[in-house]
């Protein structure tokens, strides 16, 4: 990105202002404090209550309207949630492959096509939401916090109240500023942005000389990034400086330490589980549960060959009609056949 872009953004940023011109016209957008904040919460939950006993189209009927239109699937949200997963495990191998820039590129490909089905199914997925009384009091509540955050070059309001604002003009400018929101890649290329790393390693604790609650969204956003990349650093296995330019890189390189720190915890919680028990050399362990909640989280202990001998075992009782010898089961069978070749192996010898 141009640098000249990338300083005007982070302009903005710091003013607390965004500032945008429309027909000729110089507009300021002051961005929301607390109190506007809390004022637009009251007043959408007001129009919520009363309005929410008309003809609304219920959030849970969404897909099937959806479905029925012909746009949907009964298990589009599972799609999405896969694409999600196929994305983090893509960004993994990026990381666990950045010495190989042919591999890279490739995966990128496949991590853009994934992005551009998953954006198209949102956006078809949330398409109905205005029609529901949740969506309906949301967008009220956006416009109740834009009529009150316009002004015109001489700091006069635009709009003196929603009931009174020309509702065309308000839309046409609520679509400029949704369309010029700054995109988490900007932000990110922001916090690692030497200008913006000068003020914030000089004043960590009070960069923008106001509450925290007083922040703005944009503020917040880039405070949390510099925190991230600040965490990274100062993290023992911390990545080399090429992998923090590349968002997908480091994003896999932080999936990793998640899936390596729940994999320590979930150690923790199995030793004090068993902790004082006599397990002599015991292969496996089996625990009672007092409740669904907690057979799942004893479940969950386990790593995922474990799951799948689990799911394996699981699957052969569920399919017979009579009762299953251990010896019968897939695993106990695979150890059964490893252990006689290893033996056929030792004859030959």
């Amino acid at each position: 990105m141009d640098s000249k872009i990338l300083h005007l953004y982070l302009s903005r940023i710091l003013s607390g202002f965004y500032i945008f011109i429309y027909n000729d016209t110089k507009y300021k957008l002051v961005y929301p404090d607390i109190t506007l904040k809390y004022n637009a919460e009251i007043y959408s939950n007001l129009e919520y209550e009363t309005n929410k006993y008309n003809e609304w189209i219920q959030d849970e009927e969404i897909v099937s309207y959806l479905v029925n239109f012909g746009q949907w699937s009964w298990n589009g949200d599972d799609i999405l949630k896969k694409m999600e997963k196929e994305i983090d495990e893509y960004k993994i191998q990026i990381y666990n492959n950045f010495l190989n820039p042919a591999k890279i590129r490739g995966i990128k490909q496949t991590i853009d096509n994934i992005r551009q089905k998953y954006n198209k199914y949102y956006g078809i997925r949330h398409s109905l939401d205005h029609l529901t009384v949740k969506g309906y009091s949301q967008i009220l509540k956006n416009q109740f916090i834009l009529i009150n955050s316009l002004y015109y070059e001489d700091g006069t309001r635009v709009f003196d109240s929603l009931e009174n604002a020309d509702y065309n003009i308000l839309n046409t400018l609520s679509n400029i500023v949704n369309d010029n929101n700054i995109d988490i890649n900007i932000f990110r290329k922001i916090a690692r942005n030497e200008i913006w790393k000068n003020y914030w390693s000089a004043n960590k604790e009070n960069i923008f000389n106001k509450a925290t609650i007083n922040w703005t969204d944009e503020q917040k956003t880039l405070v949390v990034l510099s925190k991230m990349y600040d965490s990274a650093y100062e993290h023992p296995d911390c990545p080399p400086d090429e992998v923090f330019e590349d968002d997908d890189a480091f994003d896999g390189w932080m999936l990793i330490q998640r899936k390596d720190s729940e994999k320590n915890k979930k150690k923790s919680r199995a030793e004090k589980l068993l902790e004082g028990k006599n397990l002599g050399k015991a292969q496996e362990v089996f625990l009672m549960a007092n409740s669904k909640e907690e057979a799942e989280n004893i479940y969950t202990l386990n790593e995922n060959s474990s799951r799948h001998i689990i799911n394996e075992r699981n699957a052969v009782i569920l399919n017979s009609n009579k009762d299953i010898d251990a010896s019968q089961l897939p695993d106990t069978q695979r150890s059964l056949l490893v252990e006689t070749n290893k033996q056929f192996m030792q004859r030959g010898r």
